[in-house]
């Protein structure tokens, strides 16, 4: 039988315990919490924008059809839409953040011409391409056709090139997209050759939040190459950098041909 001391003992261990497991369920809570208020503040912020970008695209059409609109309003347009797209990828950004945090990240599996995706999203950046006097080199393989979300194919592709013309300094930044692996597996990608990156610092950046190169850490949340590794291992492939200070990186992103099968096309909650 135990002594009055071990008793006392006991059920103060096991009054600590009661309220270990009581902060530990608060603290969930809260991060529940948090997580669905970035999900709904990231909704709200978003949709309005979505038809604005619209009346852009309405507008820069209406200006370069016309042939009497001065070049300087044309330009601005296209500066407006820019931004606003801009706008867009961020709150996205932080939809898919709060999605993979709360385990809510499921795919669309859909047939999806690779080569033409990779082709359209390098044309949207020909505008800041041409601002950062860093032109996009294509070398993308014809119909590189596999299974994917095309969503999350799209916006790997767009995380990749942003951060190539935000840290190319200037000189050509290259995709080269081919088959791989006997035509397994599609292999993507993305060189710049500006500031490069340190070997510890190329361990952090797929990491939530990292920005490993401080003169832009003003430039985004930090959160884009974190969401590209996981949309690409959701995909059962695999994201990797190789770099050298001064020499540039190069992003490869290498995807099966067909999404696992864990992935239903009905099971991807869409904002």
């Amino acid at each position: 039988m135990d002594s009055p001391r071990e008793q006392v003992a006991f059920g103060d261990a096991a009054s600590e315990l009661a309220d270990l497991r009581r902060q530990v369920e608060e603290l969930r809570q809260a991060v529940r919490a948090r997580d669905d208020f970035i999900a709904i503040a990231a909704h709200e912020l978003r949709n309005p924008m979505t038809p604005l970008l619209g009346v852009a695209d309405l507008a820069l059409a209406a200006a370069r059809a016309g042939g009497a609109c001065p070049p300087r309003v044309t330009a601005l347009l296209e500066r407006m839409r820019l931004i606003v797209q801009d706008y867009v990828r961020r709150a996205t950004r932080l939809l898919d953040v709060s999605r993979i945090n709360a385990g809510n990240l499921r795919l669309e599996p859909a047939v999806t011409d690779l080569s033409a995706l990779v082709v359209a999203v390098a044309q949207r950046y020909d505008a800041a391409a041409a601002r950062g006097r860093s032109p996009i080199e294509l070398d993308v393989a014809d119909r590189v056709v596999g299974v994917w979300d095309q969503l999350a194919v799209e916006q790997v592709a767009d995380n990749l090139l942003s951060n190539a013309l935000k840290f190319g300094a200037g000189k050509p930044v290259t995709l080269r997209l081919r088959p791989h692996g006997d035509g397994r597996s599609a292999r993507l990608e993305v060189r710049d050759r500006g500031v490069g990156m340190r070997p510890d610092q190329q361990e952090r950046i797929f990491g939530r939040f990292e920005q490993v190169v401080t003169e832009h850490r003003d430039s985004g949340f930090g959160v884009g190459l974190w969401v590209a590794s996981r949309l690409v291992e959701a995909m059962d492939g695999r994201i990797a950098v190789a770099s050298r200070p001064g020499e540039g990186s190069t992003f490869t992103v290498t995807l099966p041909l067909t999404l696992p099968e864990r992935a239903g096309p009905d099971t991807h909650e869409r904002a």
